[in-house]
């Protein structure tokens, strides 16, 4: 009888936790998948639609930056661009605020259309950031090209630019010259969900 008992307890206690479990936000089972949350391409797109701004395809730097503020947590589910070669491979890169990378890695899009990788789930708390694409290896100058959003009168980004809780701040493009600061925003795009 006293094994039947401790058995019934060992069972409401087991059962009690797994029932007060709470599902946490930066579980990995959460769906990030890259079918969803094209936020920033949309961002990009409404942008580009006003006069005020356009698509400037001959960025010819190998590195272009944004750095960003978030102020909430992201889950950042993969990344979005549009490659001069598919061949090409570019280094995607996050770093905080202090210079310490938080997620490195190595891709190629599709130079037809905006292409989408996914990664890993990677949490990033609220905070500043800065997300670069360098071209690897490049053999010839044309290999650095990529796309930005530029203001039609050719003057420097108005920033801050603002899509929800994320502020864009600042640009950069440099390697094969330059730094060239705030000329535009690369159209690097990042998919996630908030947290």
């Amino acid at each position: 009888m006293k094994t039947l008992s401790n058995l019934l307890l060992i069972i409401v206690i087991v059962g009690g936790s797994i029932l007060g479990c709470k599902k946490d936000a930066a579980d990995p089972t959460v769906d990030c998948s890259t079918s969803q949350n094209r936020d920033m391409e949309g961002f990009f797109n409404t942008l580009n639609s006003n006069s005020t701004y356009f698509i400037y395809e001959n960025m010819d730097l190998a590195t272009h930056e944004y750095n960003f503020t978030t102020s909430v947590d992201l889950q950042i589910c993969g990344f979005g661009y549009i490659s001069q070669d598919p061949n090409l491979n570019y280094e995607i890169k996050i770093t905080d605020s202090n210079n310490n990378t938080v997620y490195s890695g190595t891709f190629s899009f599709d130079n037809s259309a905006y292409d989408y990788v996914g990664i890993p789930p990677l949490t990033l708390s609220a905070g500043t950031y800065t997300l670069s694409r360098t071209v690897i290896n490049p053999s010839s100058p044309n290999d650095a090209l990529g796309p930005i959003t530029r203001r039609s009168d050719f003057m420097d980004m108005d920033f801050p630019k603002t899509l929800g809780n994320i502020t864009f701040n600042s640009s950069k493009f440099y390697g094969g010259g330059g730094p060239v600061l705030d000329y535009g925003i690369p159209n690097i795009y990042f998919e996630y969900i908030e947290l």
